[in-house]
């Protein structure tokens, strides 16, 4: 009976020992990752590429290459003119750019 007491008081020790550690390991895979990255620049190489567009009760907002972006923010060298549901308008001094959300070619 000492024995048997010794050796779960033994095991309760190394599992408390132990125990938080692991669970410090271990991560809820759908929790979203902790970096935030407020560099709003893009690489002058990369293109421009929408990924989203968001609508809240006052305004769309468009996820642009990863980054967000509202009317009037600077996406590289283009301002971002307009947003609605399905695609954004960017312009500079030179060109005018739209961006769709959807790509509507038809494959054969």
């Amino acid at each position: 009976m000492k024995n048997s007491s010794r050796y779960n008081l033994c095991f309760l020790l190394l599992l408390f020992t132990f125990a938080p550690s692991a669970l410090a390991q271990l991560r809820d895979p759908t929790q979203p990752n902790m970096y935030v990255n407020n560099n709003k620049n893009i690489p002058q190489n990369t293109e421009l590429k929408l990924q989203s567009i968001i609508k809240n009760s006052t305004a769309f907002k468009a996820i642009i290459s990863g980054h967000i972006y509202r009317v009037g923010d600077a996406v590289d060298d283009f301002r971002v003119l307009s947003i609605d549901s399905k695609q954004v308008v960017l312009a500079n001094d030179d060109k005018q750019i739209k961006l769709e959300l959807y790509d509507y070619e038809i494959k054969k």
